[in-house]
């Protein structure tokens, strides 16, 4: 995933820092959308429904705490992730954010090409979140492969194998080749591949470990986190 087509509303009642990262975000391929202070926030976000949010904590008429509190509370909204930005770095600030339901947290003057990373991130983790919640299964199987690659392939047909032992009503399986299009939040977080990630109830993925070319490791690992099988028969 990359920035072209996401939309971002960000928040910000400094106006020379809101037309500088409107600049840089819009340089980078997003569509902008600008709120100055904490209602005009809650409100853009529920007509425009963002992609994400960029929100300053330090904000007039509503604070970016209560404001994104407002955001997550509303069942129209809720899904959408929310990046805090503050000049306060202190763990307190930190953990304020995390309750008021910040996804991310970054500390002010910002890094552009970090900013766009975390972006890329918590739009990702809601786009996977979202596609999960909508599969109605319990457990994400996540293989990547690289188009080619004899120890992909071999990957990949194991765990299509295996597969068919899986709970379809409890289990999602999905196979992805790595491109170039691939964003590079993802890249990063494979690193090589193959790579089979999986996850419970969208908790953060746990990587399986060993070789995934053998199908017995394969099977144990799957196994051992507790991937859910066919009931037999009779």
């Amino acid at each position: 995933m990359g920035p072209e087509g996401l939309v971002v509303l960000l928040v910000e009642d400094t106006l020379d820092t809101l037309e500088a990262y409107s600049h840089f975000l819009r340089g980078a391929g997003f569509q902008v959308e600008t709120a100055t202070d904490g209602r005009q926030a809650v409100d853009k976000t529920r007509v425009l429904r963002p992609d994400v949010v960029v929100m300053d904590l330090a904000l007039p008429e509503l604070d970016g705490w209560e404001a994104t509190h407002r955001i997550k509370s509303d069942p129209l909204t809720r899904h959408i992730p929310v990046v805090a930005c503050t000049g306060h770095a202190f763990q307190q600030s930190k953990e304020s954010a995390r309750q008021a339901g910040c996804d991310a947290f970054l500390t002010k003057p910002l890094d552009p090409a970090l900013l766009v990373t975390e972006i890329l991130r918590v739009v990702e983790r809601a786009r996977q979140t979202r596609a999960f919640a909508d599969s109605g299964a319990h457990y994400e199987v996540l293989l990547y492969v690289s188009p080619g690659s004899t120890p992909s392939l071999a990957a990949r047909q194991i765990l299509e194998e295996l597969s068919r032992e899986f709970d379809p009503s409890q289990v999602r399986l999905e196979i992805r080749e790595v491109s170039p299009a691939l964003s590079k939040v993802e890249a990063d977080r494979i690193g090589f591949t193959p790579t089979l990630l999986v996850s419970r109830d969208g908790e953060t993925p746990e990587r399986i470990t060993g070789d995934l070319a053998d199908a017995e490791n394969v099977d144990q690992r799957l196994r051992e986190v507790g991937i859910p099988r066919r009931r037999p028969k009779g």
